[in-house]
């Protein structure tokens, strides 16, 4: 799985930002605000990831147990997904 291609992330007034732009603007409307482990997901999903992967991800970068890390992972896959932004293989 990965983020829909065509996505621009910025820091806008302290708060990190996911824009779509190009083809992906056309396709989707709005703002996606990110937190701190909400960008560090995000930035991973430009790349193919699993489930797994990202919970490893946020084990060896924060200080969290792997229920803690799966939980962050599930609900922050399932904004992705209720806003289309999410492709899955």
């Amino acid at each position: 799985m990965h983020v829909t291609p065509g996505f621009v992330v910025r820091k806008i007034a302290g708060e990190t930002i996911a824009i779509p732009a190009g083809a992906a603007a056309r396709e989707l409307s709005g703002l996606l605000a990110l937190n701190g482990s909400g960008e560090f997901l995000f930035g991973l999903l430009q790349t193919e990831q699993t489930e797994d992967s990202l919970v490893q991800a946020m084990l060896d970068t924060y200080e969290i147990d792997p229920d803690t890390a799966r939980v962050d992972v599930v609900e922050f896959l399932g904004i992705l997904r209720d806003n289309g932004i999410l492709v899955e293989a």
